[in-house]
């Protein structure tokens, strides 16, 4: 039976990593090391300053005063009971495309999982307005659960660098038998909005990060375009940082500059 480590980074208590326990149990050997608290934004972080500590939360669910990306570390080299398959990172609550890959640390904790024999996979249930959203709704994680299931169910017949990371985004929208799985690629959101600038009660000035308030067409195979259409997206990303495009034109030029 495979054996799965599942994180996210919503923090143990999360109903979305609970909803990604209660379905793949039924088919895996599940285990969870997941941050004790939110840490939402973390990307690929790690923790230097300080030790770490762990904490029974409840059967086969530890938590760990850590990153994300640490839970994953600790919990494929520490704290699983058995070697792990597998990595699966999520439910996340709200969509995971465009630019905030950078940022993402339900994205973060998947990537941490190359090392593994098969690709990790990054879930994530889209809420609050985002595309495949209505309004301010709750994420639907149960459609997203049911979606890592057969997911699951045939990983081990996919083909793939087990340094591909499998970005996942589920429409808010309840499961049937003919929601569309598509393959896609990462779209874009556009320039982030500006600090948000404001006097609190004391007046001291302080500074927020806030949403886009809009973005740009995406091409049609686009996670996000993807997710407008009410479809799941599957994005295979990964962590290597060499854009090839640019390699001659940058040894040409440190070649005219430097090398001369």
């Amino acid at each position: 039976m495979l054996k799965i480590l599942i994180s996210n980074d919503d923090g143990v208590d999360a109903p979305g990593i609970n909803c990604l326990y209660e379905h793949l149990k039924e088919i895996a050997e599940v285990f969870v090391v997941a941050p004790e608290i939110n840490q939402s934004g973390a990307g690929s972080s790690i923790t230097t300053n300080r030790p770490m500590k762990v904490k029974d939360v409840k059967q086969n669910f530890k938590s760990l005063n850590g990153r994300p990306v640490d839970c994953v570390h600790l919990g494929i080299h520490e704290l699983c009971p058995w070697k792990p398959d597998l990595v699966i990172s999520g439910i996340n609550l709200g969509a995971n495309m465009g630019e905030d890959l950078l940022y993402s640390g339900t994205v973060g904790a998947a990537l941490e999982a190359s090392e593994l024999m098969l690709p990790s996979i990054a879930i994530s249930s889209a809420a609050f307005g985002q595309p495949g959203s209505k309004g301010e709704q709750e994420p639907n994680f149960e459609t997203a659960g049911l979606v890592a299931q057969h997911l699951i169910l045939h990983i081990e017949s996919l083909i793939l660098n087990p340094s591909i990371t499998l970005n996942v985004n589920v429409p808010n929208i309840p499961f049937t038998e003919n929601l569309k799985v598509v393959k896609t690629k990462v779209g874009t959101w556009g320039s982030r909005n500006p600090p948000n600038k404001i006097e609190n009660s004391k007046g001291q000035v302080e500074y927020w990060t806030s949403h886009r308030d809009k973005y740009p067409s995406n091409d049609i195979d686009s996670d996000i375009a993807t997710l407008e259409r009410n479809e799941v997206s599957i994005t295979p990303i990964s962590p290597d940082f060499l854009y090839s495009d640019s390699s001659n034109s940058l040894h040409n030029w440190l070649k005219e500059v430097f090398n001369k």
